[in-house]
């Protein structure tokens, strides 16, 4: 029988032998004993459970948070949007956001998930379909990403060095649209390397991913498409003929280039630094860093959009410069730092059920937007940095 190291394999004979032999032995113990003594005897212990199977997922957080910051931007929108059509030009505009979104996050036997959902609300000052008056404008917003591990695919450590705990493969989704006067609405798609740094125990995790991203957007700066139900025009541009100057068609749907993204993400416990009092703190930071995807708009279409038919020519859908000198994209930096506070560990001795946080946002050419191109640095400047504190809470489904 495997498991017993008897070396041979037991026959029909010798489980007979030894259930006689058994019987016997049972036979001769009650006599011994008696049956006076018969309820002393301890009682016949049930049989063994078997172990329950390890769960499906080793991670499963899901959470809800609300986040306000109350110095957001939208690249090109002038201030006085909501007062003047199209706002005043010359004049930086700001306004908050205030955010509600769902996390999960899920470890499973070969990798990780993170679903992320939000709905942002802003300010009148970020009127819908830039008309004075409007309530401000709501975006959704969604991603995904994942990863599946080498070493849990190989089952082996091999990934396992001196400068990694492990290397996977990584892949993500992400989707929006936002009400605003471009009425945006944004698909892209990330695949590329994630690898998990090997860093002292102090420094808590290091995260970094190396991806290439692929984006399509449809949005009316610049669009000149039929009208339809309402106009079709550009509401910056604010005309009605339904063509553009060169007489085609430009329904405002961008096919963006590739380009490579950095993703960093570090989670720095400060207990080991500043002792036991800061055991519920957290630094978390956040960087992630774009390159350029070109314009997203093809030669016929930048022709159909430039005065006259040239892509080079004065364009006044581009406010007074080249249609792609406005359109065309430059690197984007993204960092959020945050110090997140486990309050329900402080005031309840309950952690990981309810964090509060407070933080910093920096947004360098947001969306990918040049912030040197003339609308961003003449007609709404400063509108493609973003730079805003925020404060916030999270509360975990336990």
């Amino acid at each position: 029988m495997k498991g017993h190291g008897t070396g041979a394999v037991m026959g029909k004979s010798d489980f007979l032998s030894i259930a006689k032999a058994s019987l016997l032995g049972a036979v001769i113990a009650a006599s011994v004993a008696g049956l006076a003594h018969a309820a002393d005897m301890p009682a016949k212990s049930p049989p063994k459970k078997p172990a329950p199977p390890p769960p499906f997922f080793f991670v499963n957080d899901n959470a809800v948070s609300f986040t306000w910051y109350p110095n957001s931007t939208d690249p090109g929108v002038s201030g006085n949007s909501n007062i003047v059509p199209g706002g005043v030009a010359g004049m930086r505009n700001s306004f908050y956001r205030a955010q509600g979104s769902f996390d999960h996050f899920d470890v499973w036997e070969y990798g990780t998930n993170l679903i992320h959902l939000e709905v942002n609300q802003y300010g009148k000052a970020d009127p819908i379909l830039g008309e004075p008056g409007a309530v401000g404008s709501r975006e959704f917003f969604g991603f995904t990403r994942s990863t599946l591990g080498f070493n849990e695919l190989s089952h082996s450590k091999a990934f396992d060095t001196f400068l990694t705990n492990d290397v996977g493969f990584e892949y993500g989704f992400t989707a929006g649209v936002q009400n605003n006067y471009l009425a945006e609405q944004t698909t892209q798609y990330l695949v590329g390397l994630n690898f998990d740094l090997k860093v002292p125990k102090a420094l808590g995790t290091w995260l970094i991913g190396i991806l290439a991203r692929k984006e399509f957007t449809h949005n009316q700066f610049n669009a000149c498409g039929p009208a339809g139900f309402g106009d079709a025009q550009s509401p910056a541009a604010g005309l009605g003929s339904g063509t553009c100057f060169g007489g085609s068609t430009f329904s405002g749907d961008r096919d963006f280039g590739w380009d490579w993204n950095i993703e960093m993400f570090n989670s720095i416990p400060l207990a080991p630094t500043f002792g036991e009092w800061a055991d519920p703190i957290r630094f978390i930071n956040i960087l992630d860093v774009r390159g350029p995807k070109g314009t997203g708009i093809s030669t016929a279409n930048c022709n159909a959009v430039g005065f006259g038919g040239s892509c080079t020519a004065p364009n006044p859908f581009a406010m007074g410069s080249s249609a792609f000198t406005n359109n065309e994209t430059k690197t984007e930096v993204f960092e959020d730092a945050r110090l997140s506070f486990d309050t329900s560990k402080i005031f309840w001795s309950k952690p990981g059920i309810w964090d509060t946080y407070v933080g910093y946002r920096y947004w360098y050419n947001k969306f990918g937007t040049n912030h040197n191109a003339p609308l961003f640095a003449a007609v709404a400047p400063g509108t493609s940095i973003e730079s805003t504190a925020y404060v916030g809470m999270t509360y975990h489904f336990k």
